[in-house]
């Protein structure tokens, strides 16, 4: 249990990039997040609730 309280998150948030942003430079607005999408797919294919909702937001802009 103690792992879990003292575990970092790797997850950044918005105050994250300002504060980055302002220690090196820059704009916070020029932020692009770089993500894995093959593991981020795998993922949601793992689980049935994200593959579903995967499923939706394809089949909705599909529509548009």
């Amino acid at each position: 249990m103690n792992n879990l309280a003292t575990k970092s998150s790797q997850i950044l948030t918005s105050s994250d990039i300002e504060n980055l942003a302002r220690r090196f430079g820059g704009k916070s607005d020029d932020y692009i997040e770089i993500m894995n999408t093959q593991k981020n797919q795998k993922t949601i294919n793992k689980y049935a609730l994200l593959k579903e909702i995967d499923d939706a937001i394809k089949t909705s802009k599909e529509k548009k």
